[in-house]
């Protein structure tokens, strides 16, 4: 059977999403997913994206200051875990089956507490009761999604999403797949050039987002792994357009219109799943 790719919307062009969720049907995609904020009307884009014969495989939930979640015990952390809340529901409402998370946000942070193991706690409750399944992705503080594993993994409705660019730029190219891939239910496949400067702090430049055999990532490599875990989910691929602060990494990809970048796209992701078979 023909392997499934999914792919992000958006990639850094400001097309309304009708228009580029057709570019994505078009360059071949079976899937998509889509960010999310408190104004998206994830049920018009749903519509959208049924439309075009595609599925809506996951929505990525806000990020912003969600080390909040972790150490602020009053308003700014309650509106933190009320928007994952918002952002649940939305998911629920719009029928897609998984909402990815991070854990946490900022490389200086390696301290969880137990304030931030509640908070989840009470938003894998909701996810039980909503059917919808949270997906916790590998970033920088590693103790935090390791905390999170160890303590809530059991539900059925934890999952892990993969991002193999966070890994190689972020994790230093620890195998996150052998430590939760029993919990794999998503992936953000993407590439990049790693620590370009280990003599400095790590931080989100490297975190290029590069198309599949662009940056230095192992795809063979990649693949292995995935067979390895017996992943047979959507391939889906966490992809942009434009440069990092002071990088030039992306710069191939700033002159393609929306739907040159897809159908590239699209060609990598065909590139990197024939390496499964070798």
């Amino acid at each position: 059977m023909k392997k499934q790719f999914g792919i992000n919307v958006g990639a850094g062009y400001e097309e309304p999403y009708d228009r580029l969720i057709s570019y994505i049907r078009q360059a071949g995609f079976d899937a998509c997913f889509t960010p999310w904020n408190e104004d998206s009307p994830v049920e018009e884009w749903a519509e959208c994206i049924a439309k075009e014969g595609l599925i809506y495989q996951s929505i990525h939930a806000p990020f912003h200051r969600i080390y909040d979640l972790w150490e602020d015990a009053g308003e700014a952390g309650e509106r933190r875990l009320a928007l994952l809340f918002a952002c649940l529901r939305d998911c629920k409402r719009a029928g897609v089956p998984i909402m990815v998370t991070h854990p946490i946000i900022g490389m200086e942070r390696h301290t969880p507490t137990e304030l931030g193991v509640r908070r989840f706690a009470a938003l894998v409750e909701e996810a039980e009761r909503l059917g919808v399944c949270v997906a916790l992705e590998n970033l920088e503080g590693e103790e935090y999604l390791a905390l999170l594993m160890e303590r809530l993994g059991k539900s059925s409705m934890v999952g892990f999403c993969w991002d193999t660019g966070h890994e190689l730029c972020y994790n230093n190219g620890k195998d996150m797949l052998a430590l939760y891939g029993k919990k794999l239910v998503a992936t953000h496949l993407n590439d990049n050039m790693g620590r370009t400067d280990p003599t400095v702090n790590i931080t989100w430049h490297d975190d290029a987002h590069m198309l599949p055999l662009d940056g230095i990532a192992d795809w063979a490599g990649i693949m292995h792994r995935l067979r390895r875990e017996r992943y047979d989910g959507i391939l889906t691929f966490e992809l942009k357009r434009c440069n990092n602060p002071g990088r030039h990494t992306n710069d191939a990809y700033e002159q393609m219109s929306a739907p040159e970048f897809y159908c590239n796209a699209y060609e990598r992701a065909c590139r990197v799943a024939a390496l499964a078979n070798e």
